[in-house]
C-alpha cells in the first residue's frame, strides 16, 4: 500500500463529506428509509447498527494493523464485538476485544471478547493503570458509545496518555447530533500534533464517505505515563441540551417509519437508543426544569414515543435490567421526585415490566402535566 500522502495533519483536512448525511435525514420518508437500511445491518443474527461500507474498512484496517488489543466503547447488542472476534480468528491475529457499555452484554459470548460494565465518561473506574500497562500492542480504540460530545471527548482524553506510536483510534458516527465531531475537533486542537488522519480509510470510497468523518486516527508519538492537562469542562450526563432540531427531526422520522414498518431493524435500533438517552436525562435534569422540558419539542417527541406501539414491544433483558436498576435508584429519592422520575422513564417501556405495586405507589403523586400521558400509556397497554 502506498503511504505517500496517505497520512495528514488534521488542519490540512476538509471537515465535510461528499455523503449528504446532513440533509438526507430530513428529505422525507424515502430518504429516511434509505439511510435506515444501512442501520439495519446484523451479524450472525445479532443487530450491529453498522454501515456495511464501514465494516469493509474495518476489515482492511484489522488486516493491516493486526491489533492485539481492541477497546470498543459502546457494545449495544454485542454484534460488532462478535464480528471483530471472528475476524481476529479469520486473520490469525492473537488479539482480544474489551467491549465496554453502561449496560454490558450478557447473552453473547466469544473466546476473544470480554464484555465489561463501564461508563465512557469515566473509564478510569473500569480500566486500571496496571491492567492497561499489561496489554499487548498495537491497540485499536473504537469510540462508538452514545455519540455525544461529552462521552467522545472523555474517551479521547482518557486513552490519549496510553496510546503508543502506531496505535489507532476510530471515532464513529461523528455527524450525529450529539456533536462527537465537535469533540474530535476540540481534542485535536490540543493534541493534534500527536496524531495523523489516515485518509486511506476516510476517503476509500470518496472524501469522507464514511460514518467516521476524519475519524481514523493514528498516533504519531509514544505513550506518556501522565496524560496532558486538558481544559476543565462540565460534562454531566448525556442529555437533551446536546440534541438539536436535526436529531429531533430524525427521531420523529424514525417514528413515522416504525409506525409503517414495526419490524424495521433500523427504526427499532434508533428508537431504542433514543429511549435510553432520554432516560439518562430524566434521571439527571433538575426537577424544577422537567415541566418546561415536557412541553418543549423534545418533550413532545418523547410523548409520541411513549404512546407509539414501540413502548409496547417485548423488552430485551438488557433493557429490563436497566429499567429495574433505574426504578430502584428512584426509590431512594424523596417524593414526589421519586414518582416523577420513575414514571417519566417507565412509561416508555412495557407497563408490566415495572411491578404493579410501584405504579400504585407513584400514580397518585404525579403532577397534572405528567399524569394524563401516564394514564394514556396505562390504558393503551390494557387495550392490547
Amino acid at each position: 500500500m502506498n503511504a505517500e500522502g496517505r497520512f495528514c495533519h488534521w488542519r490540512d483536512r476538509p471537515w465535510d463529506s461528499v455523503r449528504p448525511i446532513q440533509t438526507s435525514f430530513l428529505t422525507g420518508s424515502d430518504a429516511v428509509a434509505i439511510e435506515m437500511a444501512a442501520r439495519s445491518y446484523s451479524y450472525r443474527g445479532i443487530q450491529t447498527i453498522k454501515n456495511p461500507f464501514d465494516w469493509a474498512l474495518y476489515s482492511l484496517l484489522l488486516w493491516e494493523l493486526k491489533p492485539r488489543t481492541i477497546f470498543e466503547i459502546g457494545s449495544f447488542a454485542g454484534g460488532s464485538a462478535l464480528w471483530l472476534g471472528d475476524h481476529l480468528n479469520n486473520f490469525g491475529i492473537d488479539g482480544h476485544i474489551y467491549s465496554i457499555d453502561i449496560n454490558p452484554v450478557t447473552d453473547v459470548s466469544h473466546p476473544r471478547v470480554t464484555f465489561l460494565a463501564g461508563d465512557g465518561r469515566d473509564l478510569g473506574q473500569t480500566l486500571s493503570p496496571n491492567w492497561l500497562a499489561s496489554l499487548p500492542r498495537p491497540w485499536l480504540v473504537i469510540e462508538d458509545a452514545d455519540h455525544s460530545y461529552g462521552t467522545t471527548i472523555a474517551v479521547l482524553e482518557f486513552f490519549h496518555g496510553w496510546l503508543e506510536q502506531g496505535d489507532y483510534v476510530i471515532v464513529e458516527d461523528s455527524l450525529s447530533a450529539g456533536k462527537p465531531l465537535q469533540a474530535l475537533e476540540e481534542f485535536l486542537m490540543v493534541c493534534g500534533d500527536e496524531y495523523e488522519i489516515d485518509t486511506y480509510f476516510c476517503d476509500f470510497y470518496e472524501r469522507n464517505m464514511t460514518w467516521c468523518l476524519n475519524g481514523f486516527l493514528r498516533k504519531r508519538t509514544t505513550a506518556r505515563a501522565i496524560a496532558p492537562s486538558f481544559p476543565p469542562r462540565e460534562l454531566g450526563e448525556p442529555g437533551l441540551p446536546e440534541w438539536d432540531e436535526f436529531w429531533l427531526n430524525w427521531i420523529d422520522s424514525c417514528l413515522d417509519l416504525y409506525e409503517r414498518s414495526p419490524e424495521h431493524l433500523g427504526a427499532l435500533a434508533e428508537l431504542s437508543n433514543a429511549r435510553s438517552r432520554y432516560a439518562h436525562y430524566w434521571k439527571e435534569a433538575p426537577i424544577e426544569d422537567l415541566p418546561v422540558i415536557w412541553q418543549s419539542t423534545s418533550g413532545q417527541i418523547y410523548q409520541r414515543l411513549v404512546v407509539s406501539r414501540f413502548g409496547q414491544r417485548p423488552i430485551l433483558p438488557t433493557d429490563l435490567d436497566f429499567l429495574l436498576t433505574f426504578v430502584e435508584y428512584c426509590s431512594g429519592l424523596p417524593e414526589p421526585e421519586s414518582a416523577i422520575r420513575t414514571a417519566l422513564v417507565a412509561i416508555a417501556y412495557p407497563i408490566p415490566a415495572v411491578d404493579r405495586s410501584v405504579w400504585e405507589r407513584i400514580y397518585p403523586q404525579l403532577p397534572d402535566w405528567l399524569a394524563p400521558v401516564v394514564t394514556a400509556a396505562l390504558e393503551a397497554w390494557q387495550r392490547r
